[in-house]
């Protein structure tokens, strides 16, 4: 009877509260794992009090490093990152508690699959000796950084933030691909993420697309009433993450108000943890609603009559746009915002790229409900076929069984 594999997933960040979208992509990977393996979870501590309860429940042995990183130590992480190889915010979190844990975990032999989530946690590969055929490594990439940091570059207006990403794109554009393919296996999200490594020379590539739990994010069996009969619109998603910021901002400034006009009662409500005081500046009575973090998304959701993804800068998880059309709520997003997934226009969702053809977007679904229901219907169909995470996970699944069927090591 084949043994059962043992995983040692590092983490820099705790994969729990569900917070934002690679919170929920980290906890499902290790949920799926799970089920299939003994697995080890190492990280930094939680922030949250009751936070090592939903690991441990799915059979997870939680190790701990103390947090590294200090407020007061940002300004010189900037700075020294004009001078590193490794591109910002890599070397800011960098741990050498955890490097010493890894290694130890090794040394004992109880390792079969090194599963290194991020590429904070990713970097650790150099620092370490592993015996070949012994030790499998694997890494989620979550999104591929060179992508992100371009797009960081094409948004930057002020022009000393221009040079600086640059400089950082520049160094993430050599330094990701290389220790991709320091690995194993490299997992990512989309199918266009997968042909953007091979041509990079990342060949050994499995796509595990991010997914949704379709039975916690499901339409009401009744629509709540809107007893004002306003339009409702919603995001959702960490406010402190800057590709949702840019977002926010460029439908505050340029889409939101050409909405007002065709729809003087229509109000937006930012959903979603740590919204910046220049975000919240924009915030107006019964308008423009900023809720910061709540426990549940789902009734803001649900009572929006139009879901909207903003998007200008890759690289984000798209979550977001999983549970809205999950939830059974008609959305309309760039095309960036809808990257690397398989909805099509106008048959699951609405795609606009300009603020008048978004904002007409908006309207045009607000203001014709019956087509507003069937977008809705079919999206949510889809997602149910594709992306609910029972089926996002099943090559993970796979592998890990075919590993260890047929006497490997994972």
């Amino acid at each position: 009877m084949p043994e059962t594999p043992r995983v040692l997933f590092v983490t820099e960040k705790y994969p729990w509260p569900l917070d934002d979208g690679g919170q929920i992509r980290t906890f499902q990977v290790l949920r799926a794992l799970a089920g299939e393996a003994r697995v080890t979870l190492l990280s930094t501590g939680p922030q949250q009090s009751g936070a090592l309860e939903p690991l441990r429940a799915l059979g997870i042995e939680v190790v701990l490093v103390p947090p590294h990183r200090r407020a007061w130590k940002l300004p010189f992480e900037l700075a020294r990152a004009l001078f590193t190889r490794r591109p910002h915010p890599l070397p800011k979190n960098f741990s050498q508690a955890m490097l010493a844990e890894i290694r130890r975990h090794l040394a004992s032999g109880s390792v079969d699959v090194l599963h290194l989530n991020h590429l904070d946690a990713a970097q650790y590969l150099e620092y370490l000796q592993l015996e070949p055929g012994r030790t499998r490594t694997t890494i989620d990439t979550h999104n591929l950084l060179s992508g992100l940091y371009g797009h960081l570059v094409a948004a930057a207006g002020n022009p000393l933030s221009k040079a600086f990403t640059w400089l950082q794109w520049t160094r993430m554009v050599r330094y990701e691909p290389a220790l991709l393919r320091r690995a194993e296996h490299v997992l990512v999200c989309s199918e266009k993420e997968r042909e953007a490594l091979a041509v990079l020379g990342v060949e050994r590539v499995r796509v595990v697309p991010n997914g949704v739990d379709t039975s916690y994010f499901a339409p009401l069996a009744t629509p709540p009433e809107n007893r004002l009969g306003a339009l409702e619109l919603v995001f959702t998603g960490g406010m402190d993450y800057l590709p949702n910021e840019d977002g926010a901002r460029w439908f505050l400034e340029r889409i939101f108000p050409l909405v007002v006009r065709g729809r003087p009662d229509a109000r937006i409500t930012f959903v979603g943890k740590n919204p910046s005081s220049a975000l919240r500046a924009f915030a107006r009575e019964g308008q423009i609603v900023f809720t910061g973090r709540v426990e549940d998304v789902r009734p803001f959701v649900q009572r929006a009559q139009v879901f909207v993804v903003p998007l200008r800068i890759g690289g984000g998880t798209r979550l977001k746009l999983l549970e809205a059309l999950a939830t059974g709520v008609p959305l309309v997003s760039t095309r960036v915002g809808a990257e690397g997934l398989d909805f099509s226009a106008d048959e699951h969702l609405l795609l606009a790229d300009e603020p008048q053809d978004f904002a007409n977007a908006v309207l045009a679904l607000a203001n014709d409900k019956p087509r507003a229901a069937r977008l809705a219907a079919s999206g949510r169909a889809r997602v149910l076929e594709r992306y609910d995470w029972t089926v996002t996970t099943q090559p993970l699944i796979d592998e890990v069984r075919a590993r260890s069927g047929d006497g490997r090591n994972p």
